[in-house]
């Protein structure tokens, strides 16, 4: 065991006397040996940074209506709209291509995805670029009229093919009226909006009023109920009696704030062409004799700041229209704890003391807006 302790420190001190001494000069010239993995790392390591590539920005709109041509035939009594839509991305997207006063009778494609959403028909689409969709919508029978609501379109028009003999075709759009005798193509209003169009007698259509002096229509009379609660919610209800003897348009501006709950035209239902400003227009037929009368029930409701509990005041206003009025009663009802009064532009009634509330009148006006600023007060408790 001896003689082998001597021999492996012997070697120890032979290996030691021969290793070479470590300096920088020795450090260059070492070699090192790595994966060739490691040194593409470190090689890339070394390399300027590229720019990552910027994200591609968002159009300003990614979907929209570019176009809407509408077919008029009046021998199939229908209007097909041609309508191409353009969708800029991939996402997907709710396209207002129609209005739905009146549904569509036919689609074309039929797969296209076309829903009801905000009173418009939608196309739902997530596919990129253009795409054309036909929808094919019925046309009323003469003198009824046919409310299409266009949404807003940079290429909008009105293809009139050939009319039955004796016939015109009305077109309104806001207080804007044309009629058209004659086939062709007419501009729509790119900005959209309600259009109503209508067949009618061309005699009648271009009769003036007799004498070329008298009003198309009259208001007799009409009487609405104004009912205020606490919460600020107010329901707005009245009846008119016009009197007209051939088909006209009655025409409603409704206050601003004011939103339409339901219209009935002799105890039928109808629907109003709505246009700009809360302008409302309600068809009156053909009377069945001359001088006769249309009774027109109307509602709409209106929400204002919640009623103070001491004392406040409020702003009422009634539609306003162009028509001469002989007599407008209004009666404004609110919670029976307030003492009420009033300034405006109507007058008081003090004959109708069984019913609640504040009964005034406006007489004998055209195209004023019966208002009234109510000032309430609560009630002394006895």
């Amino acid at each position: 065991m001896k003689p082998l302790l001597i021999l492996l420190l012997g070697a120890g001190s032979l290996l030691a006397q021969n290793a070479t001494r470590v300096t920088p000069t020795t450090l260059d010239e070492s070699e090192v040996r790595i994966t060739y993995g490691e040194l593409k790392r470190l090689v890339a390591a070394t390399l300027p940074k590229e720019a990552s590539p910027e994200a591609k920005p968002k159009p300003p709109v990614q979907a929209a209506l570019l176009s809407s041509i509408y077919r008029l035939n009046a021998r199939s009594r229908s209007i097909i709209a041609e309508l191409h839509v353009g969708s800029f991305d991939n996402g997907w997207h709710l396209i207002p291509i129609a209005g739905a006063e009146v549904g569509a009778v036919a689609i074309d494609p039929k797969d296209a995805r076309i829903v009801a959403s905000d009173n418009h028909l939608c196309l739902i689409t997530d596919k990129a670029g253009s795409q054309s969709v036909k929808l094919t919508f019925p046309l009323a029978r003469e003198d009824q009229a046919t409310t299409l609501g266009l949404p807003p379109s940079p290429v909008a028009s009105l293809e009139v093919m050939e009319l039955p003999d004796g016939t015109v075709l009305r077109l309104q759009h806001g207080s804007a009226t044309q009629l058209i005798a004659n086939a062709g193509t007419i501009p729509l209003p790119a900005g959209g909006g309600a259009v109503t169009l209508s067949l009618e007698d061309a005699r009648r259509a271009a009769q003036p009023p007799a004498g070329g002096i008298t009003d198309d229509a009259v208001l007799s009379n009409a009487s609405y109920t104004t009912q205020v609660v606490r919460d600020g919610s107010v329901l707005t209800e009245g009846s008119m009696i016009i009197r007209h003897d051939h088909p006209v348009r009655l025409v409603l501006q409704f206050p601003e704030a004011a939103k339409l709950l339901q219209c009935h035209v002799n105890g039928d239902p109808v629907r109003p062409t709505l246009g700009e400003a809360n302008r409302l227009e309600i068809p009156l037929d053909d009377p069945t004799t001359d001088g006769s009368e249309s009774e027109v029930r109307i509602s709409f409701t209106a929400t204002l700041a919640p009623l103070q509990v001491a004392e406040g005041e409020l702003d009422l206003a009634l539609p306003k229209t162009p028509l001469f009025a002989k007599q407008i009663d209004w009666n404004v009802q609110m919670p029976a704890s307030y003492d009420l009064a009033f300034t405006g532009n109507v007058d008081p009634i003090t004959d109708k003391t069984a019913t609640p509330g504040l009964h005034l009148r406006k007489a004998l006006c055209r195209d004023q807006q019966p208002q009234a600023r109510i000032t309430y007060r609560k009630r002394a408790s006895n």
